[in-house]
């Protein structure tokens, strides 16, 4: 057993046998997790659910696992969360809300001991060697960590404010050193022959169809077809979240759905949907990569705080009369030109599907098979309270946005 399982579990007879529990695939919630138990997986004892026999992280290298559960509630959770010294419980306590991402509540208090020993030992790794889910007190600027899914790191939140005075040129060769280190860890290759998908409000005709016999008659729809649901020409190509005006690039969804959610269409709106194939290999850069890649030490997470914060960027809605948010990953999408990126792969903020930014829409062809119509019956918002008074009180502050 290596000394990492040896100094966080207490090793107890099992069937005359010395043995460790671990965590098995059933009480892991998180795809990331499920995926490293699996990679490699024995039969065992997990530490949440006590069951014996179950499919479980082999206990000898618990230590990549431990370090992607500290990634994982570094992600999800801010510090005031689970740090007592905040006004937080404990960072075991997370995992007893019915609700938390990455893991199941426990369901025996057997070994939880040994689980929250994985999550708080070593306290203060060292920053190239482990993840902490304190902030301490190091160089006096970190007082507490706040959630990678919604905090934008300073360095970015820089780049923003510098291209409100700057012009492009002057701002590029800070975000090349930005991006430089995690260059090779978001290249991805999508393969050739797979289908995107586009969509564009309205149709290209309609007709009314009269049958051969009968009166009854019915109206039939053309949609907007190859080069009239593709990419603009630049003339036509618009400001968008990876191309200023005047560049002609080609926005395409994983699925149907995300590409008419993209286009966010009213109730009682027809969509032309088309397909697109790309033609050959493209090689894309990934900004919604798995975060157990980045889960080995604070150094490397910190890269990985960096490109969510471009996700969220490139995700976020805005309407046309707001150009400037768009400024950073315009800039960051001619940096990955110039690298040899073919087009960029981003979440959907508006469904579970990815989206793609083409470079070069010649590499994608029109697939007629997948043209139709497509009426929009309905829209459903998702809304959250959130605190607000009518007007601020003596203690409140203006506040600068993180996200």
């Amino acid at each position: 057993m290596s000394e990492f399982s040896r100094s966080m579990l207490d090793v107890k007879e099992f069937n005359g046998e010395e043995t460790a529990a671990s965590l098995c695939i059933d009480c892991a919630r998180h795809t990331s997790l499920k995926k490293m138990i699996a990679a490699d997986c024995t039969t065992g004892r997990c530490a949440l659910c006590a069951r014996d026999g179950v499919d479980v992280r082999n206990p000898d290298k618990l230590e990549p696992l431990v370090m992607l559960i500290r990634a994982l509630i570094r992600f999800h959770y801010d510090e005031h969360e689970y740090n007592p010294h905040w006004g937080g419980d404990s960072v075991m306590s997370l995992f007893y809300a019915a609700d938390n991402p990455i893991l199941e509540p426990p369901k025996s208090n057997l070994y939880v001991d040994d689980f929250d020993e994985w999550l708080n030992w070593p306290v203060y790794p060292d920053w190239d060697k482990g993840i902490s889910v304190f902030a301490g007190h190091d160089d006096g600027l970190r007082g507490m960590n706040f959630a990678i899914s919604r905090t934008n790191p300073a360095d970015f939140l820089v780049l923003q404010q510098r291209l409100q005075t700057e012009n492009f040129f002057q701002v590029e060769p800070t975000l090349e050193e930005l991006i430089a280190p995690f260059l090779k860890d978001i290249e991805i290759l999508l393969p050739e022959a797979e289908v995107w998908y586009r969509a564009r409000l309205g149709e290209s005709a309609i007709f009314r169809r009269f049958p051969f016999a009968g009166w009854e008659s019915k109206i039939v729809r053309i949609p907007w077809l190859d080069k009239d649901i593709g990419a603009p020409p630049p003339p036509k190509a618009g400001f968008g979240r990876l191309n200023r005006a005047g560049v002609s690039v080609m926005y395409l969804a994983s699925d149907p759905y995300t590409a008419v959610a993209e286009i966010r269409p009213h109730p009682g709106h027809h969509v032309s949907l088309g397909g697109f194939k790309s033609l050959k290999t493209i090689r894309l850069a990934d900004f919604s990569p798995d975060i157990s890649i980045f889960a080995t030490s604070d150094a490397r997470l910190s890269l990985y705080a960096v490109i969510q914060a471009f996700d969220r960027l490139m995700s976020m809605p805005v309407t046309p009369d707001q150009r400037t948010p768009y400024l950073l990953t315009q800039l960051l999408a001619e940096v990955l030109l110039r690298h040899g990126f073919d087009g960029v792969r981003y979440r959907s903020s508006v469904s579970t599907g990815s989206n793609i930014c083409i470079f070069y829409p010649d590499k994608f062809e029109f697939v007629a098979d997948c043209s139709e119509v497509r009426r929009v019956e309905g829209v459903a918002y998702e809304m959250t309270t959130v605190p607000s008074e009518l007007a601020p009180g003596p203690e409140d502050r203006p506040y600068n946005r993180r996200v």
